[in-house]
């Protein structure tokens, strides 16, 4: 499989105000192509940081950052430019990422006419369409975003970060700020999206459970380090790293019969001050190398 995006050693910082501090430090990931790659962790651990340094939104300190074998780490100026139409992001507020002064119809052409691409007929009937295969009447086109819902907002956010055909979305909590009756909504038709254009994406969440649903695979990051990645189902039964193993702890158990039952408690161990190893232990699963016996594995090249 095609490896769409390849992270290596990435590392991205912020000032604030006092001190140089780290958002992110030696992460490394790839994403294959068409699959959906989970990013989990808490409130504050470099989960957007990284999207956005991704998206060359922000300039990594350091790193290596590759999009379909090209190195776009210090891409600038017109070359990020016409890049950008590769990889676009769904933002987390669609209160806040939508312009309430532009129609709708301006708001999905903008990104057209700056990347200089279709006449303004064609660009008009791109509009058209991708309201469509968002689930929305092509007289939205028309409308202002004060006249929607935050559902409707996030699919018209959703139909603009399409509308160029990208092969990378980012979607950054693309539900959390909805109510909970749309939520699997969106979510579904976010599904349904990356099957009918082929989309790789990098799904950014919280929320356990809605990771599970929506991944191929999950990378657990931690103040900035990434910890743990492997397939769903494999980091989901069986999780090795104790912030990982933690983390599953705190879903809600389904089974009424199992709730309330003493869990084990899991000692996780201080956060190094420097970026881990992650050791490849067979079957596409990674682990940091300083919570684990190696011995006890096969590890594999």
């Amino acid at each position: 499989m095609n490896k769409l995006v390849e992270v290596q050693n990435l590392s991205t910082s912020y000032h604030d105000g006092i001190n140089l501090k780290k958002a992110i430090e030696g992460v490394s990931f790839y994403v294959y192509e068409g699959e959906t790659l989970g990013i989990v962790g808490e409130s504050g651990s470099g989960k957007t940081t990284l999207a956005r340094t991704i998206l060359r939104i922000l300039q990594p300190d350091y790193g290596l950052l590759k999009f379909d074998g090209e190195d776009i780490s210090k891409l600038t100026g017109k070359k990020l430019r016409e890049m950008r139409k590769d990889f676009q992001m769904i933002f987390q507020n669609p209160y806040e990422s939508l312009s309430p002064r532009l129609r709708v119809g301006d708001i999905l052409e903008e990104p057209l006419v700056i990347q200089k691409m279709f006449s303004p007929e064609e660009r008009t009937q791109k509009a058209y369409r991708m309201l469509e295969n968002v689930g929305l009447a092509k007289s939205s086109y028309h409308k202002t975003i004060h006249e929607f819902s935050g559902g409707q907002r996030q699919r018209i956010a959703i139909a603009r970060a399409l509308v160029m055909n990208p092969r990378l979305i980012i979607a950054d909590e693309p539900v959390s700020a909805l109510d909970v009756s749309v939520q699997a909504q969106i979510l579904n038709l976010l599904k349904d999206l990356q099957k009918e254009f082929n989309l790789t994406t990098i799904f950014i969440s919280h929320d356990l459970s809605v990771v599970h649903h929506m991944s191929d695979r999950v990378a657990i990051l931690n103040r900035g380090h990434l910890l743990e990645i492997a397939g769903k189902e494999e980091i989901y039964k069986e999780p090795i790293h104790p912030y990982t193993k933690s983390l599953l702890s705190s879903i809600p158990r389904n089974d009424p019969a199992k709730r309330g039952e003493t869990e084990e408690k899991i000692e996780v161990p201080p956060l190094s001050p420097h970026p881990p190893h992650l050791i490849h232990i067979g079957n596409e699963h990674y682990v940091a190398a300083d919570v684990i016996e190696i011995k006890h594995f096969e590890v594999q090249k």
